[in-house]
C-alpha cells in the first residue's frame, strides 16, 4: 500500500516538475511483459488459495522466478534515471524473502501498530498476513533482519505502513524514474530555458 500512495506521489512530483500524464500511454520502457508477468505470479502467490498448499521451497522457486523476471526488466531499461534505485530495492526484498523461506518477515508489534493485526490468524511466529508477502516473526528469528519490513508509520498518517529498506529505495528509484520517463526537464534543461534578463 506504502509503495501505491508514492506511485502516486511520485506522478504528483512529475507533474509538478512539467511532465504531462499523456505520456503514460508512451513510457520508453522494455520488456514490460517480464514486469506484468512477475506481478501476476506475486499476486497469484499472495492472493489466490490455490497456491497455499505449495511446499515453502516451491513458493521460494516461484518467488525468486518472478524476481527474476524483475531483475530483466530493470536490465533492459538501466539507461533510465531511476532505474538502479529501483533494481537495488527489489534485490534487497528478493535476498530477505529467499532467506525466510519465501515470505517478508514482520513482527506482530509492527502490525499492532498500524492497525492491521486482523490480518493474521493468530500472533504465534509463523503465522502468514493475509493479502500480504509478510509472515509474523520474531527479530531474533528473522534472517536478515535489517532487510526485513521494520520501518513503521503508524497513525494518524492517512496510510499507516510497515516497509523495509527495499521499499524505500524502490520509491526513491520511482521518484526518479517517472519524472524523467514522463518528460519532466532536467536542472540543466530548465536552467537553459530561463528567460535572461
Amino acid at each position: 500500500m506504502i509503495l501505491l500512495f508514492v506511485l502516486l506521489l511520485a506522478l504528483g512530483w512529475a507533474v509538478a516538475r512539467g511532465a504531462r500524464l499523456s505520456n503514460l500511454a508512451s513510457l520508453p520502457l522494455r520488456g514490460s511483459g517480464l514486469a506484468l508477468a512477475a506481478f501476476g505470479i506475486q499476486a497469484a502467490l499472495i492472493y489466490f488459495p490455490v497456491p497455499v498448499d505449495l511446499e515453502s521451497w516451491q513458493r521460494s522457486v516461484l518467488l525468486a522466478f518472478s524476481y527474476a523476471l524483475l531483475a530483466g526488466f530493470v536490465w533492459w531499461n538501466r539507461r533510465m534515471p531511476g532505474i538502479w534505485l529501483l533494481g537495488i530495492g527489489l534485490l534487497a526484498n528478493w535476498i530477505v524473502i529467499l532467506a525466510n523461506g519465501g515470505y517478508m518477515p514482520v513482527t506482530y508489534d509492527a502490525l499492532l501498530a498500524v492497525g492491521k493485526s486482523h490480518l493474521v490468524a493468530s500472533a504465534s511466529p509463523g503465522a502468514v498476513v493475509f493479502g500480504t508477502k509478510d509472515i509474523l516473526l520474531a527479530r531474533e528469528e528473522t534472517r536478515l533482519w535489517f532487510l526485513s519490513d521494520i520501518f513503521v508509520i503508524p497513525p494518524p498518517f492517512p496510510i499507516p505502513s510497515i516497509f523495509s529498506v527495499g521499499d524505500a529505495l524502490i520509491a526513491l528509484g520511482l521518484l526518479r524514474f517517472l519524472p524523467a520517463a514522463l518528460g519532466a526537464p532536467t536542472r540543466k534543461q530548465a536552467t537553459h530555458s530561463a528567460p535572461t534578463t
